[in-house]
């Protein structure tokens, strides 16, 4: 991901695969979508999706270092990780 590469000193990306139930579906995502650079964490049952009211691929939701988060997605990560980091 390009994105992850441009900022990856600055932001911690993290996947969450989910909705498949199946872990090689899951690789399979993560792989065929390019997304090998950085960690990913399954999420079998969807509970993690279902905190932060997640709902489908390209969600995207940005966790601060005192918790807060704010959900985004659909072709705003670049922007949203600028704005996050003041670029």
């Amino acid at each position: 991901m390009e994105v992850q590469q441009e900022f990856g000193d600055q932001v911690q990306f993290i996947g969450v695969p989910s909705l498949s139930g199946d872990l090689n579906a899951m690789a399979g995502f993560v792989r065929d979508a390019g997304a090998t650079a950085f960690e990913h964490v399954p999420d079998i049952e969807g509970q993690i999706w279902s905190r932060f009211g997640v709902r489908s691929q390209q969600t995207y939701v940005f966790i601060n270092d005192d918790g807060t988060y704010r959900v985004s997605g659909y072709g705003t990560l670049r922007d949203d990780v600028q704005g996050l980091i003041g670029s």
